[in-house]
C-alpha cells in the first residue's frame, strides 16, 4: 500500500493520482473507477432496487460520496489497509457501496454466498483472516459463536433499517461491537477521513479474496487485485457492446466474480444502470417496469425460464399455437436463413420490457437445445466462459444483430464459449496423465494469461504453484480452438475418463445428451472402477412431474422409473459413439449436489444412492417450492402473431 499527499479533506473531492492510471488514462483502481464515474455521470442513476412499493436509487455522485463516507467509518472502527472485511448479504445497493467503502480505504473485501452453512461461512472467514463483518442478521445468528478473529460487525439488510439500535442478541461476543450500516458514516471522525483522503492504493493491491471451491470441492481464496478486475472491465467494454443506454436486471448473486464484474465495474463504468432483483419471483415485473436491454443469467436459470414459457401457455391452452409459431419459425429460417421469432412471439418480447438485446450466459456449460429454444423465439443466448481466478472472464461470443437476424451463424456456432477477450491470450498444452496431446488431435488443456489473471491463492502458495505453468494459468478445462479462433470446452482435465482401451471420455458431453430427455432433472457422468474395468456411469435424479405424465398413474415404483430411464439413456445416446456411451446408471431419490451457481458439485458426489418413491416426491416438492416462479407464468404472450 503507497500512501500519498493529501488532496482534499472536504469529504468527496478525493482525486486519485493520475500517473497510476493505464497509458490511455484508464482506471486502474476502483478508486479511479468511482472518480470516473462521478466526473462522467454525475447524477445519472447508476444502481437501484425495489423495497416495497419504493424504488431506491443512487447516482454515480451519490455513491461516490456514500463510499467514502462508509470507508472513514470502516476506518474510525480500526480497519486498515489490507484488512479483510467479508460481506455476507443479499444483492442490493447497500452491498455495492460497501464493497466500494473497503477497496477505497486500502481494505479486502471478501463475499461470501450467504445462503451457505453455518460452518461454510466461519470457515471463510477464518480462513481469510477477515477483521469485519458486513451481514445480514440471519447470517450473524449462523456464525454467533465462530469466526473469532472477526472483531467488528456491521448489519445490512432489514435488521439495519429497523428503527433503533441493533439487538444485543445477534452476537454472544462481549468484545465484537454491533452496529447497523446505517450508523456506520456517522462514526466517521476528521482523523478517520483524512486517512481515507490520503490513501493511495496500487494497482496491484488486493482489492478481494473470493472463495471458490469449483465442482472439485477444496476451497480456496481466489486473490483478485484493483488491476485484475481493471484489465478485465477494459477487456469487456471493447468486446462486447456495453453503452450508457445499457439498462440491467441482475439477479445472479454478487459474490460470485462474474455478476459482480459485469454489475459493479462493468455497469457503472459505462453509465448503464442496474436493477437488483432477489426474488425470481420478480423477474417479470422487474424486466417489465426496468425494460433491460442485457440480461445476465447462469444456464439452470435460463433452462427454468424456458420451462416456464412453455408450462405457461399449456397451462393457457394455448400450446398447439405456439408450437404452429415454432413450425413457421424454423421453416422460414430453414428457406431463408431470417430469423423472425421476435415477430411471432412479439407479445413474449414486449413482456420482457420489449428492448432485450441479447442475453448472457455463464458460470457453467449452457445446454446447447437451451440456446437453441431461445433463439427459436427471436431471443440470442451468447455463451461466455471464464473462471474466477481471471476475475472473471476469458472469452465470450460476439454479438453480431445481423448475423443473428440474417444468418445461420449462431446455430452453427452453438457450443462455443467464442473468442478471447481483448487483452486475453489462450493456449493450449499437453495433459500427459489423461493421455492428451496438442499435436496429435488439437486437444488439451486451455490455458490463460493476462493482466486480468490472479497473483495466487490466499495463503496457499502449493495450490497458486500448481495452478501455473510459467505466466499461464491452467483453467483446468479441455477443449480446441477452430480456424476462426473460437474456444470450444469438452470437459475438465480431471474427470476426464480414460478406458482400459486408452480411448477418452469427456463427462460434458455424455451429460449435454442425457440432459436433453425431460425425464432427467439432474445427471452427473462419471468413470467407475468395476471389477477391475473402468466404465462409464451415470448418476441420475428423474424429473417426476415428466415420469408422472409418463406413467399416466400407474404406481411410481423404482422398476417403473428405472424402466424409462432406460430407455431415455438408449435413445438420448445413439450421437455418441459407443465407447463413450453410460452402460450403467444409477438413480437417486434427492438432487444432486449444486454449487451456487446451480451447477452438479462433483466433488460432494457421493459413491452410492438409494432410490425410494416416497423419499423422491417428497424431494421434488420441496425442489419445485424452492425453484418455483409463480409470476412466469404471465410471462407468456397472450397471443401469437398469425402467421
Amino acid at each position: 500500500m503507497v500512501l500519498g499527499k493529501l488532496r482534499a479533506l472536504n469529504d468527496v473531492e478525493i482525486a486519485p493520482d493520475a500517473e497510476l492510471r493505464g497509458a490511455d488514462g484508464a482506471p486502474l483502481t476502483f478508486a479511479q473507477l468511482l472518480d470516473d464515474g462521478r466526473r462522467t455521470f454525475g447524477d445519472r442513476v447508476a444502481f437501484q432496487q425495489k423495497i416495497g412499493r419504493e424504488w431506491q436509487r443512487i447516482s454515480h455522485i451519490d455513491l461516490y460520496r456514500r463510499a467514502y463516507d462508509l470507508a472513514a467509518g470502516l476506518v474510525a472502527l480500526g480497519m486498515r489497509p489490507g484488512d479483510r472485511v467479508a460481506l455476507v448479504f443479499e444483492n442490493g445497493i447497500d452491498w455495492v457501496c460497501a464493497y466500494y467503502a473497503i477497496v477505497v480505504a486500502g481494505g479486502v473485501g471478501v463475499p461470501i454466498y450467504y445462503d451457505l452453512k453455518p460452518a461454510e461461512i466461519a470457515g471463510m472467514l477464518d480462513r481469510s483472516e477477515a477483521t469485519m463483518l458486513v451481514a445480514s442478521r440471519k447470517v450473524i445468528e449462523k456464525v454467533a459463536d465462530g469466526a473469532p478473529g472477526v472483531h467488528t460487525i456491521v448489519v445490512a439488510g432489514d435488521a439495519a433499517r429497523a428503527p433503533g439500535r441493533v439487538p444485543e442478541d445477534l452476537h454472544r461476543r462481549p468484545a465484537r461491537r454491533t452496529l447497523p450500516l446505517s450508523e456506520l458514516a456517522a462514526l466517521a471522525t476528521p482523523e478517520a477521513r483524512r486517512r481515507v483522503a490520503e490513501t493511495v492504493v496500487s494497482p496491484d493491491d488486493l482489492a478481494s479474496v473470493v472463495f471458490t471451491s469449483g465442482t472439485a470441492g477444496g476451497m480456496k481464496g481466489v486473490m483478485l487485485t484493483h488491476r485484475n478486475f481493471m484489465a478485465n472491465l477494459a477487456s469487456i467494454r471493447t468486446s462486447i457492446p456495453f453503452t450508457e443506454r445499457d439498462r440491467l436486471v441482475m439477479v445472479l448473486p454478487m459474490h460470485h466474480a462474474f455478476p459482480f464484474t459485469v454489475g459493479a465495474v462493468v455497469t457503472p463504468a459505462v453509465g448503464g444502470v442496474m436493477t437488483f432483483e432477489n426474488d425470481l419471483r420478480r423477474i417479470r415485473d422487474r424486466m417489465a417496469e426496468v425494460k433491460p436491454t442485457l440480461f445476465l443469467g447462469m444456464p439452470a436459470l435460463f433452462d427454468l425460464m424456458y420451462r416456464n414459457i412453455v408450462r405457461g401457455i399449456e397451462a393457457q391452452g394455448r400450446i398447439e399455437s405456439f408450437e404452429r409459431g415454432l413450425r413457421i419459425v424454423d421453416a422460414t429460417k430453414q428457406r431463408t436463413a431470417v430469423n423472425i421469432g421476435r415477430i411471432v412471439f412479439r407479445e413474449l418480447h414486449k413482456r420482457l420490457g420489449g428492448s432485450l438485446r441479447f442475453m448472457v450466459s455463464g458460470g457453467a456449460p449452457l445446454n446447447p437445445q437451451v440456446a437453441r429454444n431461445f433463439s427459436r423465439l427471436g431471443v440470442c443466448v451468447l455463451q461466455g466462459w471464464g473462471m474466477t481466478e481471471a476475475s472473471p472472464v476469458l472469452s465470450v461470443q460476439r454479438w453480431n444483430p445481423r448475423r443473428f437476424y440474417m444468418s445461420n451463424y449462431y446455430e452453427e456456432h452453438v457450443g462455443t464459449v467464442g473468442t478471447p477477450l481483448d487483452g486475453v491470450e489462450i493456449g493450449l498444452i499437453d495433459v500427459p496423465e489423461k493421455e492428451l496431446y496438442v499435436h496429435l488431435h488439437g486437444e488439451g488443456e486451455l490455458v490463460a494469461r493476462g493482466d486480468n489473471i490472479t497473483p495466487g491463492y490466499w495463503r496457499s502458495e502449493e495450490a497458486t504453484s500448481a495452478a501455473k505453468v510459467g505466466e499461464w494459468l491452467r483453467t483446468g478445462d479441455v477443449g480446441y480452438i477452430d480456424d476462426e479462433g473460437n474456444i470450444w470446452i469438452t470437459g475438465r482435465s480431471k474427470f476426464v475418463i480414460v478406458l482400459d482401451s486408452g480411448e477418452k471420455v469427456h463427462p460434458d458431453e455424455v451429460e449435454e445428451k442425457l440432459a436433453r430427455s425431460p425425464a432427467i432433472e439432474d445427471v452427473v457422468v462419471m468413470g467407475r472402477r468395476i471389477r477391475g474395468k473402468t466404465q462409464v456411469w451415470a448418476i441420475i435424479y428423474p424429473n417426476r412431474d415428466e415420469l408422472a405424465h409418463r406413467l399416466q398413474g400407474a404406481p411410481e415404483s423404482e422398476a417403473a422409473v428405472r424402466a424409462i430411464i432406460d430407455a431415455e439413456i438408449g435413445e438420448m445416446q445413439t450421437e455418441v459413439a459407443a465407447f463413450k456411451r453410460a452402460g450403467e446408471f444409477m438413480l437417486t431419490d434427492e438432487p444432486l449436489p449444486k454449487t451456487a451457481l446451480r451447477k452438479v458439485a462433483r466433488g460432494q458426489v457421493a459413491d452410492s444412492y438409494s432410490f425410494d418413491p416416497a423419499r423422491w416426491r417428497e424431494s421434488w416438492d420441496e425442489l419445485q417450492a424452492a425453484a418455483a416462479l409463480p409470476a412466469a407464468a404471465d410471462d407468456q404472450p397472450e397471443e401469437l402473431a398469425s402467421a
